[in-house]
């Protein structure tokens, strides 16, 4: 780092003096980064490097080498990497899929999930939820498809892996093309295979409360070299500079300004990169961490009444983003009496990402979305939530969090 780790005791300094702003002693998330990420940050903006370049290259190198795909192309955010995989998929060069044609996408999920495909002209069709597991399943993916269905975007919701071998088996048998949203289970495995690496491509987010963060910032992951290039084009303006350098150049174009395809500008910093480094680095230990304080909670709510967690498959391994809860229906509490106490206790909470997007109000005036009854994801919406859960959390603030909701439990 050229000399900067004389600065360490500066940034410990600074670090130790941050003021703590939050009402809560139990945030949705705490800060995981540190003098290392701060101080190669510092090194790209004091060598004036800070618009994508080597340290971006070599994040995505170590993230695809940590995945175990062949291609990770890195974007400024989670959003940004669903987009490029819809219009990766639509791409004018090589298309898998056409004007509408129709996509299933699970009807609880971060809305941008659902975007993507409608920006990229295809249609939406919203698969119901398992209240059981959180996640669409075989059976409700089944029950979305029509005919002109041609893909299936999944997302193992807030870590749970969806039940791969059957999605799978379902997409062997209608030929349906599988992309994985991966934003909230970076670490997670179906059968001691990562997420991400089962279709396609994948989308990945490293927003600050994520499993790694660089502030913003996302990664898509692909298997094919082509559609890797057409995801680099995507990401910037469709300029061929950062392709694999397969594709001869135009001889009466100057080849600094050569674009071969259209696209976005939604490039990451060096400055991101700089973080991501550090913390991919550090990813094993905070999913352990994660996993621990996981098993914590969860042994408590195994035995408390009126409150269910997600079920997780034997043949998984689920790297938790949050804690989420769903109350029973014959509660003698609703949802917003739990959650209104928790938070008065300082406790912050969350509904269930956007709960049920065909009740989002935006979904009501776009065109292009479908749906069947979803009774599954209103349940979710009505009587799911979700608590933080920071690898930085220590063990006897996690005995703190459950002792709160014993005493909740003890009023009913």
């Amino acid at each position: 780092m050229n000399g900067l780790s004389k600065l360490f005791p500066q940034i410990d300094l600074l670090l130790s003096k941050a003021p703590r702003r939050s009402k809560y002693w139990y945030p949705l998330s705490l800060p995981t980064y540190g003098r290392a990420e701060i101080a190669e940050a510092l090194e790209s903006m004091c060598s004036f490097r800070t618009t994508m370049g080597d340290k971006t290259a070599m994040f995505e190198k170590s993230f695809a080498r940590y995945l175990g795909c062949p291609h990770a192309v890195m974007v400024n955010s989670g959003s940004s990497a669903d987009l490029l995989l819809a219009f990766a998929i639509t791409n004018p060069e090589s298309a898998l899929l056409h004007p509408g044609d129709e996509i299933v996408i699970p009807a609880v999920t971060w809305p941008t999930q659902l975007w993507a495909p409608l920006m990229a002209g295809l249609k939406v069709s919203l698969a119901d939820i398992d209240p059981t597991t959180f996640n669409i399943s075989a059976a409700t993916i089944e029950r979305a498809c029509s005919p002109r269905t041609k893909a299936v975007f999944l997302v193992h919701l807030l870590g749970n892996p969806c039940e791969m071998d059957c999605v799978m088996s379902l997409a062997r048998d209608r030929n349906l093309l599988i992309l994985e949203d991966v934003c909230e289970a970076l670490g997670s495995t179906w059968e001691g295979q990562k997420l991400g690496t089962f279709g396609f491509g994948a989308a990945f987010s490293f927003f600050f409360s994520h499993h790694i963060t660089t502030m913003e910032g996302g990664m898509v992951t692909l298997k094919d070299a082509l559609h890797a290039d057409h995801v680099r084009m995507l990401r910037a303006h469709g300029w061929m500079r950062d392709v694999s350098g397969t594709r001869s150049s135009p001889v009466d174009i100057d080849p600094r300004y050569v674009f071969m395809n259209w696209g976005f500008n939604v490039r990451p910093t060096e400055v991101q990169a700089a973080f991501g480094l550090h913390q991919l680095q550090k990813l094993p230990t905070f999913n352990a961490r994660r996993s621990s304080l996981a098993t914590q909670f969860w042994t408590f709510i195994d035995e408390a009444p009126h409150l269910r967690r997600p079920i997780v498959s034997p043949k998984a391994e689920c790297s938790w983003f949050a804690l989420p809860l769903l109350i029973d229906r014959d509660a003698p509490f609703s949802r917003l009496e739990l959650t209104n106490y928790l938070e008065a206790q300082g406790v912050e909470t969350r509904p269930i990402v956007a709960g049920n997007l065909a009740r989002q109000p935006a979904a009501r005036i776009i065109h292009g979305i479908s749906h069947g009854d979803l009774a599954g994801a209103d349940e979710i919406h009505e009587r799911a939530f979700y608590i933080g859960l920071s690898p930085m959390v220590e063990s006897q603030t996690m005995a703190r969090l459950i002792d709160c909701l014993k005493a909740f439990l003890a009023l009913y």
